[in-house]
């Protein structure tokens, strides 16, 4: 019986290690970094970047997607299969974003100075 329990607790913890990162808070390296948009979902969810950093989203997707800023400050398409969008973030704050297309993506930049 406790052999039993400890494998199903090592299952448990394994599949808490190995699950979707993408809700997940990323700083990004150096002065900018790639929000990968794949599984209707963008990845990193939540990046932290610097200010003056140039984020990048790349779809991986084989559907049209946007990235765009729930303010409006941006709005970026993003075509099926490799369609990338650029913006860069002179300010600090917090945006959240989505995809016109499918509300359900969501994802948020953090800009710190």
């Amino acid at each position: 019986m406790k052999r039993l329990a400890i494998v199903v607790g090592l299952g448990a913890l394994l599949l808490v290690a190995c699950g979707d990162d993408s809700t997940e808070t990323t700083r990004a390296p150096g002065g900018g970094s790639e929000v990968r948009v794949q599984g209707f979902a963008f990845n990193p969810g939540d990046l932290t970047v610097s200010v003056g950093a140039t984020v990048t989203w790349a779809n991986q997707d084989g559907v049209d997607h946007t990235a765009t800023a729930d303010d409006d400050t941006w709005d970026g398409a993003l075509s099926g299969g490799g369609g990338t969008f650029e913006f860069t973030f002179d300010t600090a704050g917090t945006f959240s974003y989505h995809c016109k297309i499918h509300p359900s993506m969501t994802g948020t930049i953090i800009v710190e100075g």
